[in-house]
C-alpha cells in the first residue's frame, strides 16, 4: 500500500460544491466515541452503512481508512472510514442517506484565522464569496483529497496546516500541469484537516480559461509530485541506491561484451556472436545516427531482443533484480506497485544506455576472420601431425635405403666416401634404431591425444545445459520468433510519449 493517497473526483456542473467549500473551511468538532469501547466490534448499523457506502461508492475501497478497518474492524476504525467516505462526497452526500449525519459531526479542522481555507497567496478569504463563485462556474470542477498515515504526517511535520499549504504552493505548476490547465488559469482552493488516523487536505482545482482535463496520467503525475515532495529524504536514499545497481548492470554488461567479444570460452558465446552479427548487418544498412533512438522499430525489436537474452544472464538478472526491489520501494512512497508484474529490462526506459552499448559493441566487431581458440589449436595439432608423420615416413624411407644391399663392395664404399665428404652419416653398418621410432611413435600419439582432449570438450560444451535460461544455444531464429511472438502485443514503453496524444481518457478520470 502507497503511504500517500490521492483520490480525485469530479464535477461537470457546481452543485453541492458550494456545501463543500464551507465544509472544507468550517468544519466543527464532533463528540468521541467513548474511549471503552471505540475497540469493541463494530456494530451492526455502520457493518450495513460501510455496505451501501462501498456499493454507491466503489472508490472508497481504496481509501488508507478502508484497508484499516479490514484488516481490524472496530468501531474506531469503521467511524474513521465512514469520517473519511463523508468528507471526499460532501458535495453529494444526499445520494446515500445515513452519510448525511456524518457530515454534520467531523472532527474540528485546523483554522487559519476565521477559517481554514487557504490558496496560492495570503490574501484575505471570504469564505461565503469563495462558495458563490466556485457555486456558478460553468467549467469543470475538481474536489481531491491527499492524505497521509498518521506516522508519517508526524514524523515528517505534516501535521499542521502551514506545512500543508506550503506544499500545495510548491507544486501549483504540476497541479496545473496534471489538469492541462495553464498555470495563470489556475485556480484552487484547500483546507487542512487533522484527524486521527489519516491527516490530509482537500483540494478544490478549476480553470477560468481554457478547460483542462484529468487523466489517469494526470492523477499519476499528482501522486508522484506530492510523495516524492514529502518523502524527497526518502527518495534522494533509495535513488542513490537505485543508481549504484543500474551502473553495476552497465558495468556487467560491458564485460560480458569484451569476453563475447574476445570470444573467450562462454557457454552462449556463438549464440551471442549470431545475435550481434545480424544487428551489425541491420544497422549498418541504414542511414543517419546509429542510436536506438533513430532506429527503425524492427530493429528496434531486435536489439530488445538482444538486451533481453544478454540480461538473462545470471550477474545481469541477479542485479537486475535488485534495481527492481529498490525501485518498488521507491514507487511505494506514493504508488503501489506490486498489482503490476516487474517491467522487463529491454521495456524499461531507465536502461536504453544499455541498447546502444549493445550497439556500438556490434558495429565494432569484425566477423569476417574466425577469431576462435579452439579452432586455432585444432588447426596447429593437425598441422603438426602432419609435419610428424612426414618426417617419420622420411626416416623410414632412409633407414629402408640404407639397408638394401649393394652389388659391389667398391660402390658401397665410393658411396660412404661421397656421405661422409656431405657431411652425412654413415648408416649402412648401423642396426635399425629403435630409439628414434619410439620418440617418433609418442610424439604421434601425443598430438592425436591433444586432438581427442579438444574434441572432448567441444563435445561437452554441446551436452551440458546452458548456465542462462530460455535460450536455445545457436538457434537465434527460433528464439527470435518466439521473443516476438511473446511481445507482439505489449505496449512500447521506450517509446517517445507524446503529451498531445495517446489518451483517450476524457474528463475528470479519477482513481
Amino acid at each position: 500500500m502507497a503511504k500517500i493517497i490521492v483520490s480525485c473526483r469530479f464535477k461537470k456542473n457546481a452543485k453541492g460544491v458550494k456545501n463543500l467549500i464551507k465544509y472544507m473551511g468550517t468544519r466543527e468538532s464532533v463528540e468521541k466515541l467513548p474511549s471503552a469501547r471505540e475497540y469493541d466490534l463494530a456494530s451492526l448499523s455502520q457493518v450495513r452503512l460501510i455496505r451501501s457506502v462501498t456499493n454507491h461508492f466503489p472508490q472508497s475501497k481504496t481509501f488508507l481508512e478502508y484497508t484499516d478497518y479490514k484488516m481490524l474492524p472496530t468501531r474506531r476504525n469503521a467511524h474513521e472510514f465512514l469520517d473519511a467516505v463523508a468528507e471526499r462526497y460532501a458535495d453529494c452526500a444526499d445520494e446515500l442517506k445515513g452519510l448525511v449525519g456524518y457530515i454534520s459531526q467531523r472532527p474540528g479542522v485546523e483554522k487559519l484565522g476565521k477559517h481554514g481555507l487557504f490558496s496560492q497567496f495570503d490574501l484575505p478569504i471570504d469564505l461565503d464569496e469563495v462558495a458563490k463563485n466556485v457555486s456558478e462556474h460553468n467549467g469543470i470542477i475538481w474536489t481531491e483529497v491527499v492524505s497521509l498515515r498518521r506516522e508519517d504526517a508526524e514524523r515528517l511535520h505534516y501535521n499542521n496546516a502551514e506545512a500543508w499549504k506550503n506544499l500545495v504552493r510548491r507544486n501549483m505548476n504540476e497541479i496545473a500541469r496534471a489538469h492541462r490547465i495553464q498555470p495563470k488559469d489556475l485556480h484552487w482552493y484547500a483546507a487542512f484537516h487533522n484527524t486521527t488516523h489519516h491527516p490530509h487536505i482537500h483540494l478544490i482545482v478549476y480553470s477560468t480559461g481554457a478547460e483542462g482535463y484529468l487523466s489517469e496520467k494526470g492523477i499519476r503525475q499528482l501522486r508522484r509530485a506530492f510523495g516524492q515532495d514529502i518523502f524527497r529524504g526518502e527518495q534522494y536514499r533509495l535513488a542513490k541506491i537505485e543508481t549504484g545497481y543500474r551502473n553495476d548492470l552497465k558495468q556487467e554488461l560491458m564485460a560480458l561484451m569484451e569476453n563475447v567479444q574476445a570470444h573467450r570460452n562462454l557457454p552462449n558465446t556463438d549464440y551471442y556472436l549470431q545475435i550481434l552479427q545480424r544487428i551489425q548487418k541491420e544497422v549498418q544498412e541504414l542511414k543517419g545516427k546509429k542510436l536506438y533512438g533513430y532506429l527503425p522499430r524492427k530493429v528496434k525489436k531486435l536489439v530488445d531482443f538482444a538486451l533481453h537474452e544478454l540480461a538473462s544472464e545470471p550477474r545481469m538478472k541477479a542485479l537486475y533484480d535488485k534495481w527492481i526491489e529498490i525501485n518498488r520501494e521507491k514507487l511505494s512512497l506514493y504508488y503501489d506497485p506490486k498489482e503490476e508484474p516487474p517491467v522487463p529490462i529491454e521495456r524499461n526506459i531507465e536502461f536504453r544506455s544499455l541498447k546502444n552499448l549493445i550497439i556500438k559493441t556490434a558495429l565494432s566487431m569484425d566477423f569476417s576472420q574466425e577469431n576462435n581458440l579452439n579452432a586455432v589449436r585444432f588447426g596447429f595439432l593437425i598441422s603438426s601431425l602432419a609435419r610428424t608423420i612426414a618426417q617419420s615416413a622420411q626416416k623410414k624411407l632412409s633407414d629402408l635405403n640404407a639397408k638394401m644391399p649393394l652389388a659391389d663392395s667398391k660402390e658401397r664404399e665410393k658411396i660412404r666416401e661421397k656421405k661422409l665428404a656431405h657431411g652425412q652419416k654413415d648408416g649402412s653398418d648401423q642396426a635399425f634404431d629403435n630409439d628414434d621410432e619410439t620418440y617418433d611413435s609418442q610424439a604421434v600419439e601425443g598430438i592425436l591425444s591433444m586432438l581427442d582432449y579438444l574434441l572432448s570438450l567441444d563435445e561437452q560444451t554441446e551436452e551440458e545445459e546452458p548456465t542462462t535460461t530460455n535460450i536455445d544455444n545457436l538457434n537465434i531464429d527460433q528464439s527470435y520468433a518466439r521473443y516476438e511472438a511473446e511481445n507482439v502485443d505489449d505496449e512500447d514503453l521506450d517509446e517517445d510519449y507524446d503529451e498531445d496524444e495517446g489518451e483517450s481518457q476524457g474528463w475528470g478520470q479519477s482513481m
